[in-house]
């Protein structure tokens, strides 16, 4: 859900900006658990995740479950509001 007004990183930014590692971050990208736009919904994503893993002790398999499931969620929400 990306829009027009979305700041893009460099992955020496987003690295930065979120306090994960630059190898860690290109990790999820190759686990499909980000995308390789590095915007602001990157920013928001990688803080949902490194939450995840430090607070449920989650593997990647575990991560890239749950955010798509969150992910899910998040898009019927909008769906139902969208509706009302």
């Amino acid at each position: 859900m990306s829009d027009s007004t979305s700041q893009a990183y460099t992955l020496e930014i987003l690295s930065e900006t979120t306090g994960v590692s630059a190898q860690m971050i290109v990790t999820y990208q190759e686990h499909g658990i980000i995308r390789p736009q590095y915007d602001d919904e990157t920013v928001r994503a990688l803080r949902r995740i490194e939450h995840l893993r430090e607070t449920c002790e989650m593997n990647l398999n575990g991560i890239k479950l749950l955010t798509q499931l969150l992910d899910e969620v998040e898009q019927l929400r909008h769906e139902l509001r969208a509706k009302r």
